[in-house]
């Protein structure tokens, strides 16, 4: 819904965990061709084999380099060819925003230089790029492989959080912070709390998974495109992906699990702290995103098909074809 993101990075101390986060976020949900970089306190970057203000930049730029090959690992070769083409064109480093700006200075002039820059760009990233005729075809084998993968992932991290036998994810969270998520989900009708956001890392994985088969199709129903309108197409179909993938992971995280949430949040007395993480862990969240294997099952079966739905109509939505 918006023309342009700006991520706004400390060049003291760039691409740390949460710019990369942020950077993700957006190339797998197609959006990286409205990305902006904004390296903020330029004036800190300092070095005896810095002497100017171009070997500051490259400094910086530097710091990236690993960044993307990492991103590229993760989300394939279209994320990370996205981000150093948005990385290479759209960029500014702003110096001493915290004072008033003096064009009769090198560094006041060069910052409201970058600024003027900066609108410009949010300007011109308004269109988009209208891809060519010839169309992606996916096989529908390869999405169950992603959907398994997407499942395992978030299962893992969530049971760890939870304190939860399992291989190990993320760190456990605090049974008040669990218990606060299961209030703020019954009372309050959220779908997360402060950090935890079961339903968001639902979709990400979704999404992060699905947007590496989109990279792969098994053939084209035309020549095949350069990768410049691969990437428009790869992105279109995200972007409309990402919506639906959201309404999916609310409704099967949430929404169709509203009574196994309120007995969570119900539970009290003498070891009711694991009680609530089992029943979260197992009549929520693995009911929520079943991993799919050699057995079927009802559950394992649904959440293949609600995936392949979505998926499915953000596909056919560009003229792509899943088979």
């Amino acid at each position: 819904m918006v023309d342009a993101v700006i991520l706004v990075d400390n060049a003291t101390q760039p691409m740390l965990s949460a710019p990369v986060a942020a950077m993700k976020e957006l190339v797998s949900s197609g959006n990286s061709a409205k990305l902006i970089f904004a390296f903020t306190h330029f004036d800190k970057v300092s070095g005896d084999n810095l002497p100017s203000p171009s070997a500051r930049a490259e400094h910086v730029l530097a710091s990236a380099e690993n960044v993307l090959s990492s991103i590229g690992e993760d989300l394939g070769p279209f994320a990370e060819r996205a981000l150093r083409a948005r990385l290479a064109t759209s960029r500014v480093f702003l110096a001493n925003l915290d004072q008033r700006l003096d064009i009769e200075c090198k560094d006041g002039k060069r910052t409201v230089t970058q600024l003027s820059k900066l609108l410009e760009m949010i300007d011109s990233n308004v269109e988009r790029v209208k891809p060519i005729d010839s169309r992606p075809i996916y096989d529908r084998m390869n999405l169950a492989l992603a959907v398994e993968r997407a499942a395992e992932s978030f299962r893992n991290e969530w049971r760890s959080r939870l304190g939860l036998p399992g291989k190990h994810g993320a760190e456990k969270e605090h049974w008040t912070r669990i218990k606060a998520l299961s209030r703020h989900i019954v009372v309050m009708g959220a779908d997360h709390y402060d950090t935890l956001h079961p339903v968001a890392d639902l979709r990400k994985e979704l999404r992060q998974r699905l947007y590496i088969l989109l990279q792969n199709p098994v053939g084209w129903n035309g020549p095949e495109p350069t990768d410049d309108d691969k990437q428009i197409i790869f992105d279109a179909i995200a972007d409309d992906l990402n919506r639906r993938l959201f309404e999916l992971s609310l409704r099967r995280v949430k929404s169709e699990r509203l009574a196994d949430w309120r007995n969570a949040y119900n539970e009290s007395g003498a070891r009711s702290t694991f009680r609530r993480a089992k029943l979260i862990g197992d009549s929520i969240y693995d009911l929520a995103a079943p991993v799919p294997d050699l057995t079927p099952s009802p559950d394992r079966n649904a959440f293949l098909q609600d995936v392949a739905t979505v998926t499915r109509e953000s596909v056919e939505l560009v003229g792509a074809i899943l088979n």
